[in-house]
């Protein structure tokens, strides 16, 4: 593993930047504002139930806490209508109802048309991730293309997803254990769609397939893994940088294992 370092670090440093451009524009093109937002500067519930009946009652935001036009062109805290008990207050109210404004040098238009373009390059980058771990994992040396060329596959990985999403809804809304099951059951099914470029449908019961005897130890695996980011979240976050990667090359490598354990067992019935 050592002699694709430098690839995996270069990937790492990619995605990385890919991370930090759609959290910046995250952050300045603004959010909804709620009750429990509002707590940030009136910790009392009375008193931020009445500033955020006063923010609705000027105008500055909607029913919804989404800002409105009134507040987005206020560009100082003195022109600000605010409560006379809460003048002192001024530029602290300021600061945090500008935090929520859109504040991108370009119309929301873009910036909804940039997060639609960054969330497809996202999925692709997952998709990719997944197919570099893969190769990895079977001592192949990636290339750092790989990370955007399998936008072939983006359609089959996006319902995928989503069937194994509302699949582990369903079991946790029944019952805890049934839906961890669940997890567990269908949790192969994006390395059978990117390795072997199969439906969605048919990924979850490729998975059902390839898990089945071996569940017990992949939820012991899976403990682990949440025990071993949580260390890296711990690690001033930083630490996420080694385990992340490091979690996606041990899954791709048990899903190898798991395909010849399944091949030798083939062999020998």
């Amino acid at each position: 593993m050592k002699k694709y370092l430098g690839v995996i670090f270069s990937i790492i440093l990619i995605l990385l930047a890919f991370q930090v451009i759609s959290g910046v524009l995250s952050f300045w093109a603004g959010s909804p504002i709620s009750k429990e937002d509002v707590r940030v500067i009136y910790a009392e519930s009375a008193a931020a139930d009445n500033f955020y009946k006063h923010l609705e009652d000027t105008g500055y935001i909607n029913k919804y806490g989404i800002v409105q036009e009134k507040l987005q062109v206020i560009s100082n805290a003195a022109d600000l209508i605010v409560p006379v008990n809460l003048e002192a207050d001024r530029d602290k109210i300021f600061n945090f109802l500008n935090s929520h404004r859109y504040r991108l040098p370009f119309p929301k238009a873009i910036f909804y048309l940039l997060a639609i373009i960054l969330w497809a390059i996202g999925v692709i980058t997952q998709i990719g991730s997944v197919k570099i771990s893969i190769l990895l994992s079977r001592d192949q040396k990636p290339a750092i293309y790989e990370l955007f060329s399998n936008g072939a596959l983006f359609i089959n990985f996006l319902l995928g997803s989503i069937c194994y999403g509302l699949a582990a809804i369903a079991g946790l809304i029944l019952l805890i254990i049934p839906g961890i099951i669940l997890i567990i059951m269908f949790e192969m099914y994006s390395y059978f769609i990117v390795d072997k470029n199969i439906g969605p449908i048919e990924s979850l019961k490729a998975s059902r397939f390839l898990t089945k005897g071996a569940r017990w130890q992949l939820f012991c695996f899976g403990m682990l893994i949440i025990l071993f980011n949580l260390a890296g979240l711990l690690c001033l976050v930083v630490g996420l940088l080694f385990t992340i990667p490091v979690t996606y090359i041990a899954s791709a490598y048990v899903y190898d294992q798991l395909l010849k354990q399944e091949k030798n067992d083939g062999v020998t019935s």
